[in-house]
């Protein structure tokens, strides 16, 4: 069941008779129950688990069930009303109105119990013969069948036994006083209290269990007023019981009081009246007292239950409402089924708007497909998954959101729904991309002093092939004009000034490439080739300092991805600050290490290694401070612009000293990659 069928509501469906259940006792033989409209599924499980002791009669409209009731010569014990029954409520007022004292269960589905209830509450039933009973709770439903069926029979039996017993004491001489004894033993074992009172009110016997429910002896009570022992309250409702059931025809309904004060204990009595006519015809009343103590606190306690749950349904909602963050849930499709207040907010929308409509259609077109490929496999993942979303609010701007899942599965595994938790992280893109911005300019202004401080050998590497140039074409043109050269060997110089050419035409586009001053662009990166490209643009400084630079690249290595001059300036950063830390190195000890592997599957490894005079304990704590520097001439921001960048980059900046007595720096990068995983900052 769903909740909605407490334990004193089953109590109810037990406790409609006037007397108290023994589970020893078995019914005296099987129970009749009228089943209208049952679904077939229903029938054969109540046939199933309750066959033996129960036995069905089928009715397939309300009209065959009440034209059967007006003709039927045998005792119905029970009656079940189907899901599908339109308006079951008319039905058992109907059936009640034709003086058919049957219990009633009605089916309903769990969303539809509560109305019912109420309906029912408000309806005018005996007592609690007609309840409603979840289909969530089908398994519990051959039980309470045949408890309800044992019940009417006991019920039935007892009514009978006390009707014959007041009939034959009405029709027995006074010579026949054991009759009487016989009657009053009866009385005496019974399981429910039996008082007879004349019309007033006045006690004119009673059996022991109304002694004991009164707490009080039979001389006590005989000749006393019934009424003394009920609340102020409830006397006149009481009075009025007992002033009614003279007429026969009308409807006895059982009534419950609460004879606490009068017991001093907590005690509840049921408590229904019949008319008596004694022997010299005077009209009196036989008062049937059952405790129901046991049910009333049920009762109360599922009320106190239900109201906590209220309560603590309406905590939470509020919570939910109040969050700073928005939440967001799904059903199997991604439709959202609820959003809170903050999710209002964010995007813009009412919650009327948002609801029925699928999650991806307020995502960014940026990261659609990527949220499209998330959403389309939900599987259990173990801890908490995060990551950042771009999405498009209702007046078509566009926020960012660290975006929580939680996607829910039913008891088979199946998935129902997710729970989204999103945190809007705007500002802190925004600022990231402000400190992007910033970083590129300062890395542009690095890359421009880079080449200033090279600009001597620049202009060395650029001479070689320009003297050359003028050189080979001098001699072209003299050789032409004295007439003395041949076609082969004008043609070998003018080879030779095309190679020179190109080759200062290919310093000039590296350089320029380098110091260019462009958004980031993110692409793959093949990293060994750009550790070549940087070794040629130091080639001439390494040479001027009379040092040789060492390749040790792993092949094949995997490929990275980011924006290629930014890593070609950390590398060349690294590159130049270990041929600058050589400068007071022997010349025979100096050499420079370029090495490249891949130490996981996910991650590469780039190691620059110099030999020159390390790196102190003190310095290695402060090397990438901003404006630290060792040098006499420096600015102290090349490190940590590199630093900056393998950090937008998704890896790792560091250094050591090493065994040679030089430094190493090394940074990592990630492999693969595309262009949507990448968030800088």
């Amino acid at each position: 069941m769903t909740g909605k069928n407490p334990t004193g509501k089953l109590s109810s469906v037990q406790s409609t008779g006037a007397e108290a259940v023994d589970p020893a006792v078995s019914m005296s033989g099987a129970g009749r129950v009228i089943l209208l409209n049952v679904d077939l599924n229903v029938r054969h499980l109540l046939s199933d688990k309750g066959g033996e002791q129960l036995c069905f009669d089928d009715m397939a409209s309300a009209g065959q069930l009440f034209v059967e009731l007006e003709q039927m010569n045998y005792q119905v014990d029970a009656m079940l009303l189907g899901v599908q029954l339109k308006e079951p409520v008319r039905i058992a007022q109907r059936i009640h109105s034709m003086g058919r004292d049957i219990p009633l269960l009605i089916l309903t589905e769990p969303a539809r119990y509560e109305q019912l209830r109420q309906a029912l509450k408000f309806a005018p039933f005996l007592g609690n013969h007609v309840v409603p009973w979840s289909t969530g709770e089908l398994g519990k439903l051959p039980g309470i069948l045949i408890e309800t069926v044992i019940r009417t029979q006991k019920r039935r039996a007892y009514r009978g036994s006390i009707a014959a017993a007041q009939k034959r004491l009405g029709d027995v001489q006074r010579e026949r006083p054991q009759v009487t004894h016989y009657l009053d033993r009866l009385l005496d074992h019974a399981p429910i209290g039996v008082l007879n009172v004349d019309i007033q009110g006045a006690v004119l016997g009673l059996n022991r269990r109304a002694s004991q429910i009164l707490r009080l002896t039979e001389r006590e009570a005989l000749g006393t007023s019934l009424f003394d022992f009920f609340p102020e309250p409830d006397r006149e409702k009481l009075r009025n019981m007992i002033a009614q059931c003279v007429a026969p025809t009308r409807m006895r309904r059982p009534k419950v009081f609460d004879i606490s004060s009068s017991v001093g204990t907590v005690c509840f009595i049921e408590v229904m009246a019949s008319s008596l006519v004694d022997r010299s015809g005077q009209l009196g009343a036989t008062v049937i007292l059952q405790d129901v103590s046991g049910r009333v606190r049920a009762e109360q306690e599922r009320r106190e239950a239900e109201e906590a749950l209220r309560i603590s349904e309406r905590r939470y909602r509020e919570l939910v409402q109040t969050m700073s963050e928005a939440l967001a849930l799904t059903d199997e499709q991604h439709f959202i089924t609820y959003v809170n207040e903050s999710f209002c907010d964010m995007f813009g929308y009412s919650s009327d708007e948002v609801i029925g409509k699928n999650l991806l259609n307020f995502v960014h077109q940026d990261d659609y497909d990527i949220m499209r490929q998330r959403m389309s496999k939900p599987v259990r993942i173990s801890g908490v998954q995060r990551y950042e979303t771009a999405w498009v609010t209702k007046q078509g701007e566009k926020i960012y959101t660290l975006t929580s899942p939680k996607r829910i599965f039913d008891t088979d595994n199946q998935y129902v729904g997710c729970l989204g938790v999103f945190t809007d992280i705007t500002e802190r893109k925004q600022v990231e991309e402000r400190e992007k911005k910033h970083m590129v300019e300062l890395a542009h202004v690095s890359r421009v002093t880079t080449i200033g401080e090279m600009s001597s050998q620049i202009a060395h590497e650029l001479a070689q092939p320009l003297t050359a140039i003028a050189g080979l074409s001098t001699g072209c043109v003299k050789m032409l004009r004295a007439g003395t050269g041949d076609r082969e060997e004008i043609l070998e110089s003018l080879t030779d000034i095309n190679q020179q050419a190109n080759r200062a035409r290919e310093i000039v586009v590296r350089l320029r490439n380098f110091v260019r001053n462009e958004e980031m662009r993110y692409a793959p990166i093949e990293l060994n080739e750009l550790v070549r490209t940087v070794v040629n643009l130091v080639e001439v400084e390494a040479r001027w300092n009379q040092l040789p630079v060492s390749l040790q690249l792993s092949e094949p290595l995997s490929a990275t991805c980011g924006d290629r001059i930014l890593i070609e300036q950390v590398v060349l950063n690294l590159v130049r600050n270990g041929i600058e830390a050589m400068h007071h190195t022997e010349k025979e000890r100096r050499r420079l290490t370029i090495r490249t592997s891949q130490p996981q599957a996910d991650k590469l490894l780039v190691e620059v290694i110099d030999t020159g005079s390390g790196i102190t304990e003190e310095n290695l704590k402060q090397i990438f401070e901003p404006f630290f520097t060792t040098k006499s001439d420096g600015m102290g921001m090349g490190l940590v612009i590199s630093r900056s960048i393998i950090d937008a980059h998704g890896g790792c900046l560091s250094a050591r000293s090493n065994k040679q007595g030089g430094a190493t720096f090394s940074f990592t990068l990630p492999t693969g990659g595309s262009d949507s995983d990448h968030a800088i900052g």
